[in-house]
């Protein structure tokens, strides 16, 4: 018997010394919609994604010596002290966009110059002012979670945004032109899929500069 009680000390010992480790990289505080660490064995990035126990995503926003401060990007449960934060690839997000004079599919990705996330985006003038052209474009989004100016676990704030955007590229048509497409939107996020409704301006020199309102709906992965 003596034999059998020693080796499950051990078991239980070595058991103990495996899911010690796993208790570092967590959430260490909670206040209101706030939300950060003192726990991390290697201080990551800022603008890294990390995915907690409840499938929540949240992202660096600021690194104080050894305290990590996180935004909210995808809340999907409540969030809880002492989860386990496991870090992920960068967040991807593929949008479509219509508005009275222009439509694009853009793609974005979370990057370590966080709020900012480059954008790449192609699609179609039409209408009287612009006719049927082409456009091709690239630029910059940056993106303002409204769970950083109100303690709400409210969907429309929790998951809700305010966006800029602003990309330059070229307009085919007849010939080839600059083109510029730039606006805002507040996006809703429910899970991996969103919305928006925003305002957006297309600007094609020696053709027109319009703006009109725009809805858009996305995937982020």
């Amino acid at each position: 018997m003596g034999g059998k009680v020693k080796k499950t000390i051990i078991t239980i010992l070595a058991l103990l010394l495996v899911l010690v480790p796993v208790c570092a990289n967590s959430i260490t505080y909670i206040y209101g919609n706030s939300i950060s660490s003192v726990d991390f064995d290697e201080i990551p990035k800022r603008g890294t994604v990390f995915e907690d126990g409840n499938s929540n995503l949240l992202i660096v926003k600021a690194i104080y010596d050894d305290v990590i401060v996180f935004d909210k990007l995808i809340s999907v449960a409540p969030y809880e002290k002492d989860s386990v934060l496991t870090e992920r690839s960068a967040l991807n997000s593929i949008r479509l966009y219509g508005g009275l004079g222009h439509s694009l599919v853009s793609y974005s990705l979370t990057t370590p110059f966080y709020p900012f996330a480059p954008v790449a985006a192609v699609g179609m003038s039409y209408g009287k002012r612009f006719g049927a052209r082409a456009l091709v474009l690239a630029g910059v989004r940056v993106d303002a979670p409204l769970a950083n100016l109100w303690d709400s676990t409210n969907t429309f704030i929790e998951n809700g945004r305010i966006t800029g955007w602003a990309s330059a590229g070229m307009s085919i048509g007849s010939s080839v032109t600059f083109a510029a497409s730039y606006g805002f939107s507040y996006r809703h996020n429910l899970g991996s899929f969103d919305w928006e409704l925003g305002f957006s301006w297309l600007a094609i020199p020696g053709v027109a500069v319009a703006g009109s309102p725009y809805i858009g709906i996305g995937v982020d992965f």
